[in-house]
């Protein structure tokens, strides 16, 4: 999730946990703990994209991480921090704060290495977007509230639990809704005869009402949307040609195969005047399916050769763009309600 919703969440975790022994404290460094994990990007100067790919949301994502790390901090915080709290109350707090932060990333369509450094499995349930004002704002409301009282007010810890219960309510109805979508599409790849290899549900930009599936099938991607406000169930899809063969002579290679594995296999290839390119679909166009028209992709690669172009030696990420036009955003709203 962005980084203001996993400050949030930490510090309201922090605040719960916490917040009637040490007051506002807790809630501080619930907050610091939250971001933490995201720190994984300060080592992206120092290595290749290659690796980067690799390392974002890979061991400091980790359950692992999660059981080594929360006891050596919360012996740091026991020993600096001047409270009747203990290691157990501390450890316990950072615990949480770090689980929490993986959960509601394995949430998102991005993908955690949960399981690192045992395995580089990237988990993702793809049941909300990476940026949600419903499941954000009650959860900050609460918190802001809940910082404002006394620390030994109950009005304090019950607006606080308040806005993780909201949040969590509609967290979990994200998995709920994504139920129902998936049944939706599957109807439709019988009723259009479309075979799927794999195929994948994402929620759209803000909400959790307006789907974007993503089906892979003889080579090709199609991507259609559904809305829980549609009156029918009938999905136009559009197709993108997968071109696997553009790829075929460099499988294999360490590069290749990372933006294979990243993008779980929803990806296309072209050849455009710069050079070979990448798209990851499963962070859509800039246009977010709404249109027939051939607008850009959001998440793009171009590979990098050596002198004969018989090897890939590395990529470099296209950066995300996103039509940020008011009409776009106008028919987001109106596709969110059906129309």
């Amino acid at each position: 999730m962005d980084t203001v919703t996993q400050i949030t969440l930490g510090a309201a975790v922090g605040e719960a946990l916490l917040g009637k022994k040490v007051g506002n404290k807790a809630a501080l460094f619930g907050a610091a703990f939250g971001v933490l994990p995201d720190l994984d990007v300060l080592a992206s100067p120092f290595v290749s994209e290659v690796q980067a790919l690799a390392i974002h949301r890979g061991i400091t994502h980790s359950l692992f991480f999660c059981v080594v790390a929360a006891p050596l901090f919360g012996w740091l915080l026991q020993r600096y921090q001047k409270s009747d709290t203990t290691w157990k109350d501390w450890s316990v707090l950072v615990f949480l704060v770090f689980l929490t932060h993986i959960f509601i990333d394995v949430c998102t369509s991005y993908g955690t290495q949960v399981f690192q450094p045992f395995s580089n499995y990237s988990l993702s349930f793809n049941s909300i977007f990476i940026i949600d004002p419903f499941y954000t704002l009650p959860l900050l409301l609460g918190l802001i509230i809940a910082l404002i009282l006394n620390r030994e007010s109950h009005n304090r810890r019950w607006s606080n639990w308040l806005g993780i219960g909201l949040s969590s309510v509609y967290l979990f109805l994200g998995f709920g809704v994504k139920h129902h979508v998936n049944e939706v599409f599957e109807k439709n790849f019988a009723q259009q005869q479309i075979n799927p290899e794999q195929y994948m549900t994402t929620p759209s930009p803000l909400n959790i009402f307006l789907w974007t599936g993503y089906v892979e099938a003889n080579d090709t991607l199609y991507a259609g949307l559904y809305s829980i406000f549609d009156e029918d169930d009938e999905i136009n899809f559009q197709a993108v040609p997968q071109n696997k063969k553009l790829l075929q002579p460099y499988r294999n290679q360490l590069p290749v195969e990372r933006l294979i594995w990243f993008s779980r296999g929803y990806y296309a290839a072209e050849i455009k005047p710069e050079g070979l390119i990448v798209h990851d679909l499963r962070f859509g166009r800039s246009d977010l399916w709404l249109t027939d028209d051939s607008t850009p992709f959001v998440w793009n690669y171009k590979l990098r050769f050596n002198s004969d172009s018989t090897k890939v030696t590395g990529f470099k990420q296209f950066e995300p763009s996103f039509d940020m036009r008011a009409d776009m955003w106008d028919r987001l709203y109106n596709r969110i309600l059906g129309n």
